[in-house]
């Protein structure tokens, strides 16, 4: 008797570590993807309407306009709003900036910024950071920085990296 209770509890400890390492292994959290390859785009909001054309204090406005790549075909879209926090000077303002960028594909891609945006030709380029805040599709999740490049009123060259 004494062998057949100690087989039943040896069977017993047995299985419940079994159960339990189906639980721990089912209960681990997914591996996590890849982080998408570096990507650059040139935005250009002079082919739409950016609304209103002169920003105020306290205001906002808003853009939208294609995503070119390196050769100038169009393989998005771009839209985003902002507001104004801040004038540095007669030209210069801060805005606080959300865009999202809808590729040909269907995949999303949402940056975000406070940047100060520059409307005298004459100081172009100039750059600024934005971070990316996610998408859809390949960019589920993502996070990472961008470089954007104002290279001239209205268009500007963005290179995100990944992390």
């Amino acid at each position: 008797m004494h062998r057949v209770a100690m087989g039943r509890r040896i069977a017993s400890a047995v299985a419940t570590a079994s159960l339990a390492g189906a639980l721990g292994v089912a209960g681990a959290a997914p591996a996590l993807a890849a982080a998408p390859a570096p990507l650059s785009f040139t935005i250009d909001y002079t082919k739409n309407t950016s609304i209103p054309q002169a920003p105020t204090l306290g205001g906002g406005f808003a853009g939208n306009g294609p995503v070119l790549d390196a050769s100038g075909q169009t393989i998005g879209r771009t839209f985003d709003t902002c507001g104004i926090d801040g004038i540095e000077g007669p030209t210069k303002m801060d805005a606080d900036c959300g865009a999202y960028v809808v590729f040909n594909n269907g995949d999303e891609l949402n940056l975000s910024t406070q940047a100060v945006i520059d409307a005298n030709p004459l100081d172009y380029p100039y750059t600024f950071k934005a971070i990316v805040e996610g998408g859809t599709g390949t960019y589920n999740g993502a996070r990472g920085e961008a470089t954007v490049t104002a290279q001239k009123p209205g268009v500007y060259k963005v290179d995100v990296q990944f992390s």
